[in-house]
Order: structure tokens, then C-alpha cells, then sequence
């Protein structure tokens, strides 16, 4: 897989769920964490590594550089909710019951 299609994959194609997921099934702090903590920090994982994937794409010339604040804010706001919405829909199954 090339950088290009593994950063799109992070960014579009739910790989930051993925990747979130796997962290909290991995790094022992994640993995500790009461249910309802747990379902918020994973939430957080998937925009973050979402977002650093946009932005490293961006600065690798793979994608378009939006242009000034809002822009950016706006942008980085789509791929962060779109992500953890994709990473609840990808893992609904192990998210725990916090009622």
C-alpha cells in the first residue's frame, strides 16, 4: 500500500477507527479505563488520528490545502466527525453498555 492510499484509508475509510481501536485493545493506560471514559477516549483517538492523517496528506501534497483559518477548522472538523462517527458504526459491537 502506498503512503497516499494509507493516508486516505486513515482519513475516509473508517482506518482511524480501526486504528483507535486497536490501541485501546493494546496500550495497557487505554485498555484500563472504565466503559464510559473508554467510549469517549476512543471517540477522541479516531478524530485525532484522522486529523493527523488530513493534515499529513495535506502537507505531502496529496490533497488540496484549504485556504486560511476557517477553512482549516472547518475541514479538520469534517474529517474529525466523520471518522468517529464511521469508528461507532465500525465498532458498535464493542463499544460497552454504559447505562
Amino acid at each position: 500500500m502506498e503512503l497516499k492510499a494509507f493516508l486516505w484509508f486513515l482519513v475516509s475509510g473508517g482506518g482511524a477507527g480501526i486504528v483507535a481501536y486497536w490501541l485501546m485493545d493494546n496500550v495497557a493506560w487505554f485498555a484500563g479505563l472504565n466503559p464510559k471514559p473508554k467510549r469517549w477516549v476512543a471517540f477522541a483517538l479516531s478524530a485525532i488520528v484522522a486529523c493527523l492523517a488530513f493534515t499529513a496528506s495535506v502537507f505531502a501534497g496529496y490533497s488540496l490545502t484549504p485556504v486560511g483559518a476557517l477553512c482549516w477548522i472547518e475541514q479538520l472538523f469534517s474529517v474529525a466527525t466523520a471518522a468517529f462517527g464511521l469508528a461507532t458504526l465500525l465498532h458498535i459491537n464493542k463499544l460497552p453498555d454504559t447505562r
